[in-house]
């Protein structure tokens, strides 16, 4: 399971990946799951046409190669045209756009490339029919337009085969993304949202926060200043969650026969919000229905009641922390006559995908976490976000480790801490991988010195307190030593601690045996 972090989480996730393949202890795990920057390597790997037959190695060098260019390319007129235009078409379809749309362009002219325009998520089904690579699961969360995101969320889960809600039990088949429901009824079948549009609405977090990405903020996490962003963010109730919601008259794509006179002015408009937008002060942010992913309501028309709910249900949470509480919001229903959802990156919530493993029938018995959350420094606790999906396990009536900090004073910063409950067989063990430059500054492999002056530079770098910031949330461009400073980095934390995941393995299958 890999958190949020930006390229980050995504270049420290492909070294997680070469270590767990390469030692064959990716052929035991059953899922993958992944939050924002994570999303996007397990969404470009699984993409792949190599992958899971061939060796990572290539796909890893052809991911080097793609984000060694800066974001500012992107923003060439010919390709800010041919993201216009594809936002046109499918606004005429009658589908619901956003700056999101836009984003993922963006994401997947840089990840994906040559793949961008004919990837779904559907297609992975493929990947996994024959049991040799695990289930990815992607998720989002679903908020309210007129209630601050941290009163009111709800987890989105997607996977190759289905896309829901999993606190009501509503699912659609992944092949229906964007399509229109009504009471349960396809009633306007659209095209899959592509794999692009996805990796926008699941690394929200850059899009809310997009004009700042041209800004020198290298020292700030974005999540935080998203719900920072999102707590300030209380809206009046119209545009999408307003009583026009009720009509369809908006959805038909009845302009789709608009003459070329007015496409061109609706592409000359288009150009101009979306340039100033990001240079200037325009209204193409300016409200989060502009800014979140927005879907059709696949639960529109349908009728729930609490006792519809599946009793572990991923919920909002409530809890107290810095004089913010958020609300649980265990027994409130989103209204069914909204005909769309609004989707963030799930790091609004926690920075790591836990809801999507902890749900009761997937019987997770062993979660091997890596978290790549931004901390002020190398130094700084590495438990923030853990104890986050700790308490929204504890309002949920969810088994979890209690995670016990002080262990940071008793052992100091480590790679890895693992917690478990040995009194609660239902619980899950926690491998928590901290983001931590520890024992690569002594070894270039497990057990191996480095020797020459060469390795010992490569090795000696902080990830964190660099005045550089190489390792910024906000960089969108590695070069080659940072790239393969951090995904080496990694694959070593991982094999340095290959005993340790075969143990909690071991014990694993030692408590199936009683």
């Amino acid at each position: 399971m890999g958190s949020g972090g930006g390229f980050r989480a995504m270049v420290g996730l492909a070294g997680v990946f070469e270590a767990l393949i390469s030692s064959g202890i990716m052929d035991t795990a059953m899922y993958a799951a992944g939050l924002s920057g994570s999303t996007w390597y397990l969404s470009t790997l699984y993409s792949h046409p190599s992958w899971p037959t061939k060796e990572t190695g290539p796909i890893h060098e052809e991911l080097k190669t793609n984000i060694q260019s800066s974001v500012f390319w992107l923003l060439k007129p010919n390709l800010i045209y041919k993201y216009i235009n594809a936002v046109l078409h499918k606004r005429r379809q009658g589908q619901p756009v956003s700056f999101s749309d836009f984003f993922g362009h963006m994401v997947g002219e840089t990840i994906l490339r040559e793949r961008k325009d004919s990837s779904k998520l559907s297609d992975f089904r493929k990947k996994v029919e024959d049991g040799k690579a695990p289930m990815p699961l992607f998720t989002g969360v679903h908020v309210k337009n007129s209630v601050s995101a941290q009163v009111f969320q709800e987890w989105l889960e997607f996977s190759p085969y289905e896309v829901g809600l999993a606190k009501y039990g509503t699912f659609l088949n992944t092949e229906l993304l964007g399509s229109k429901f009504f009471m349960g009824n396809v009633v306007k079948k659209h095209e899959e949202l592509p794999l692009h549009y996805c990796q926008g609405v699941w690394g929200s977090a850059f899009c809310i926060l997009f004009k700042r990405l041209f800004a020198d903020n290298r020292n700030i996490d974005p999540i935080e200043m998203m719900r920072q962003d999102m707590d300030d963010e209380i809206m009046a109730t119209e545009s999408y969650n307003d009583a026009s919601d009720e009509s369809d008259d908006d959805d038909d794509g009845k302009d789709a026969e608009t003459p070329q006179k007015k496409k061109k002015e609706e592409q000359e408009s288009m150009l101009q919000q979306f340039l100033n937008s990001i240079f200037a002060n325009a209204n193409l942010f300016d409200s989060r229905e502009k800014r979140s992913g927005v879907i059709h309501n696949f639960m529109r028309g349908l009728t729930f009641n609490a006792a519809s709910m599946t009793p572990n249900s991923p919920l909002a949470l409530f809890y107290q922390d810095h004089g913010i509480e958020f609300f649980d919001g265990r027994d409130e229903l989103f209204p069914t006559t909204h005909k769309r959802l609004l989707v963030v990156d799930g790091g609004l919530t926690f920075n790591s995908p836990y809801p999507l493993l902890l749900r009761q029938h997937r019987n997770v018995d062993l979660i091997i976490s890596f978290d790549f959350s931004g901390r002020p420094s190398d130094t700084s606790e590495p438990f923030k976000e853990l104890l986050l999906a700790e308490k929204w396990a504890d309002v949920n009536h969810i088994p979890f480790p209690k995670i016990d900090t002080t262990v940071l004073d008793e052992e100091g910063m480590k790679e890895l801490y693992i917690f478990k409950d040995p009194d609660n067989e239902d619980c899950p063990i926690v491998m928590h991988f901290v983001l931590a430059n520890i024992e690569f500054r002594k070894y270039k492999e497990p057990g191996i010195e480095r020797t020459t002056k060469e390795e010992q530079d490569f090795g000696n770098f902080d990830v964190f307190d660099d005045p550089e910031a190489p390792y910024s949330t906000f960089n969108f461009k590695y070069e080659e030593i940072s790239f393969d400073r951090l995904y080496q980095l990694m694959r070593f934390n991982t094999l340095n601690n290959l005993k340790e995941i075969k143990q909690c393995i071991a014990e694993c299958i030692e408590k199936k045996k009683h």
